[in-house]
């Protein structure tokens, strides 16, 4: 006699209800944000398209823009992008994902502050879509877990 095993086909894809619908956005939005201000540092790493003086980076490990606006465009510009579009597809991953970019934007915002020891109407605007983000992925990916969950039992 063969018992049957809850498997992947029984984890539910994340559906795009209002938490769904909250965290795309947001992270459309991060994306284009992120994106374009790490096109301006990569372009010009010594800050100068986005009036950000070099003297700022004093004390990190960085001696110009270039890398940070790469950090910046990649994971939270493309990387939003590509976690919206996971989500638009329902992928299973994409609540957990939004999640680890939400919180990560979190972190970025609050290094970056103790770096540069200055403030701008962006930095808690960013933590907050950063919140927002990982807030709404624990609605829009309980379900996945919980199949998840049941299907390792």
């Amino acid at each position: 006699m063969t018992t049957s095993t809850p498997g992947p086909s029984t984890i539910p894809a994340p559906t795009m209800g209002r938490a769904g619908r909250t965290a795309v956005g947001l992270l459309i939005w991060l994306g284009l944000g992120a994106l374009a201000g790490g096109v301006a540092l990569v372009a010009k790493p010594d800050g100068s398209v986005m009036h950000m003086p070099l003297s700022w980076l004093a004390g990190s490990p960085f001696s110009d823009f270039f890398v940070p606006g790469l950090i910046l465009g990649g994971l939270f510009g493309l990387g939003s992008f590509a976690v919206a579009v996971m989500g638009l597809r329902r992928w299973r991953v994409a609540p957990f994902l939004a999640f680890a970019i939400g919180c990560a934007q979190m972190i970025w915002i609050v290094v970056e502050l103790a770096i540069i020891q200055g403030i701008s109407i962006l930095h808690p605007l960013y933590f907050l879509t950063g919140l927002g983000i990982a807030a709404a992925a624990v609605p829009w990916g309980w379900p996945t877990f919980q199949g998840w969950r049941a299907a390792r039992r």
